[in-house]
């Protein structure tokens, strides 16, 4: 088993200067991010529950707080399950390497669409193509650092905090749209906690919390879990892609 970067507590972070000081990304942060990126690249499987709050503006009250829980397990490289309970309905997606399948508890209707041979992939194009938000995705793409850095913004690491009585990296950034934060497990595989994003280039400022817990690392899981059958009576309705529905 690797050992806690416990050295990290007193380090002396390396400032990183570019662009006439319009950008600072110490090492520090570059170094946990990478670690935990990497791992997440070498799982197996894994499972972790979200707790998601985010912001919608009402015209009368301003921003009015939601949220959203949520079980994802997924077996690499092509087999994903998420439960979904909360403000936007009760629902489960279920990916098997060739089809994505929608289920509505609420409505009992169900879709199927075709997919990606990977859940990164997947990821990507439902993302793009039908507007479906996935929890923790973009720890889960190999470029999350280097888009991050891309932005021409800031990435500092601001020390230790716990999160969920998990001893956690703190590190905070910014880019042109929004400032975000990311509290990273001081583990073996340097897990996600927790990430806040407040969008600065809303007049409103809405924020969106992603709190990740109860991770499980590596555990056999059955291809059949990943299947879908529709339920009695279920029906069957179309995802509708994001540009039919404007």
């Amino acid at each position: 088993m690797r050992t806690k970067i416990l050295f990290l507590t007193g380090f002396l972070m390396t400032i990183i200067s570019i662009n006439s000081q319009t950008q600072r990304i110490d090492s520090a942060s570059v170094y946990i991010l990478h670690r935990s990126i990497e791992s997440l690249q070498h799982l197996k499987s894994c499972s972790f529950n979200a707790v998601l709050t985010y912001d919608i503006s009402n015209e009368s009250l301003g921003l009015i707080k939601h949220s959203v829980n949520e079980k994802i397990t997924i077996k690499f490289p092509d087999k994903m399950k998420i439960t979904s309970s909360g403000d936007k309905g009760n629902k489960s997606l279920w990916y098997n390497g060739k089809t994505l399948n929608y289920y509505s508890f609420d409505n009992n209707t169900h879709a199927t669409v075709a997919a990606p041979q990977s859940v990164i992939q997947t990821m990507d194009e439902m993302s793009k193509k039908f507007g479906i938000e996935f929890p923790g995705a973009d720890f889960f793409y190999e470029t999350f650092l280097e888009d991050l850095k891309a932005e021409q913004g800031n990435l500092i690491y601001l020390g230790k905090t716990i999160i969920n009585d998990r001893e956690c990296f703190h590190i905070a950034g910014t880019d042109n749209n929004k400032s975000f934060q990311f509290w990273i497990a001081n583990d073996d595989y340097f897990l996600p906690a927790k990430m806040v994003i407040v969008y600065t280039n809303d007049k409103d400022k809405p924020q969106y919390e992603a709190v990740y817990k109860d991770w499980i690392i590596n555990t056999e899981y059955s291809d059949y879990m990943f299947e879908f059958t529709a339920p009695p009576k279920a029906v069957k309705v179309k995802m509708i892609p994001r540009e039919d529905k404007k």
